[in-house]
């Protein structure tokens, strides 16, 4: 035959420590008892009347606030990964607001060297416009004397001065070419020296 323990023994058994934490539990759930907690359907209620809680029920009473501080838990943990992902996210805004900035920036460097780069080659070109129009307006002057000293030196007056000297003329009658070449360096010379003195 199998042992058994009448229910009167077992109510005058419990140490002033099990009272306590009894007692601590009943205080816990009675507190929490107004604010019901998700997926928690049913309480125990405490017992009445000053009986001395069994220890089935204390140790349902302990399970059940196991189970609340799990809940507690769980809710802790899905509060901080929800400010984790908004972080997360808080920081892709960011940085993709920083990439953003830093194309713009690029581009408008890309915009203001491309401008000068474009403004040099007008100013080179508008430079080299002018340079040429002031060489010709220049040199110009030098053509005319070279063309005016050449039509001067070749007229029939000075044809007839060298002809008057017997080494400048060939048997025809007509100037060599110690004459031309005579002409062109005289030619030189008073280019040479209007150049210089006059120009």
């Amino acid at each position: 035959m199998s042992q058994e323990t009448p229910i009167g023994n077992l109510g005058g058994g419990i140490s002033e420590e099990d009272a306590k934490l009894v007692d601590s539990i009943l205080n816990d759930i009675n507190t929490t008892g107004s604010q019901p907690q998700q997926g928690q359907s049913q309480h125990l209620a405490p017992p009445q009347g000053g009986e001395q809680p069994s220890p089935e029920q204390i140790k349902m009473m302990q399970q059940q606030q196991m189970v609340m501080r799990q809940q507690q838990m769980a809710q802790q943990q899905q509060m901080a990964q929800q400010q984790q992902m908004a972080q997360q996210q808080q920081m892709a805004q960011q940085q993709q607001m920083a990439q953003q900035q830093m194309a713009q920036q690029q581009q408008s460097q890309q915009q203001q060297s491309q401008n000068q780069s474009e403004q040099k080659t007008n100013m080179i070109e508008g430079d080299k416009s002018d340079d040429v129009l002031e060489n010709i307006k220049y040199e110009a002057k030098n053509v005319m004397v070279v063309i005016f000293l050449s039509i001067l030196l070749n007229i029939d007056q000075v044809n007839n001065v060298f002809k008057g000297i017997a080494m400048f003329v060939d048997e025809t009658g007509s100037l060599n070419m110690q004459a031309v070449f005579l002409k062109a360096v005289l030619v030189g010379f008073i280019f040479y020296i209007i150049k210089t003195y006059l120009l």
